[in-house]
């Protein structure tokens, strides 16, 4: 009856705290990068969040403290949000895994998070050979491949030497948001020849070798 039901669900008293982070996330970040592991629960009963690496069972955090000697580990605590996921700053490949947000009701609760580490890397649109007239503009862009965060810088070099600055020699360089940067070089001569690289940070870099044409 539904009597009987009311009466079955008073009897399993009131939930204790509901995980708001769907169980088997995946997260993908990029190597060097800042991997951020979200875990948001509604609590209704006072109750401490922990994080666990699963394949070795290291305990990294309960509350807000880090119990892992790797500094990296750190809890994000956003109080009215109920937020407490897990950065890891600089990521590496053998960050890759699985990590348990558990919550220390009785019995205690848990949900599950992926981590995958990428290689993000440059690429220069275009032949790796390129021939252009002396006197014309030269245009390379460098996009970035499998990044999961903007770089904090994107350094482009003519064999071994930075050019970013070379405003008086015709170099301008401009970065977007969407992970690309692009060089220019204005009245191009023979001097403006050679190697080029794109060596955004923490990402493989990419080469292009420029051919100047009298």
């Amino acid at each position: 009856s539904n009597v009987a039901k009311a009466a079955h669900r008073n009897s399993l008293g009131p939930l204790q705290s509901q995980f708001i982070t769907k169980n088997n996330t995946r997260v993908i970040s990029q190597r060097g990068g800042l991997a951020v592991l979200p875990c948001s629960v509604t609590m209704t009963t006072p109750a401490t969040v922990s994080w666990f690496r699963r394949k070795d069972y290291q305990l990294l955090t309960v509350g807000l403290s880090t119990y892992s000697s790797d500094d990296r580990f750190l809890v994000e605590h956003t109080r009215h949000l109920g937020n407490w996921a897990l950065r890891i700053k600089n990521a590496r490949k053998e960050d890759e895994g699985l990590y348990e947000c558990q919550i220390s009701t009785h019995p205690p609760q848990s949900i599950f998070m992926e981590l995958r580490i990428v290689e993000a890397a440059a690429e220069i649109l275009g032949l790796s050979n390129m021939h252009i007239d002396e006197g014309s503009t030269l245009r390379l862009e460098c996009k970035l491949k499998r990044a999961t965060e903007s770089p904090l810088y994107v350094f482009w070099y003519l064999e071994d030497r930075m050019v970013n600055y070379d405003q008086e020699d015709g170099v301008s360089v401009w970065n977007n948001k969407l992970n690309s940067s692009i060089l220019t070089v204005r009245n191009v001569t023979a001097r403006h020849g050679g190697n080029y690289t794109c060596a955004p940070a923490n990402a493989r870099q990419a080469s292009v070798y420029v051919h100047v044409l009298k």
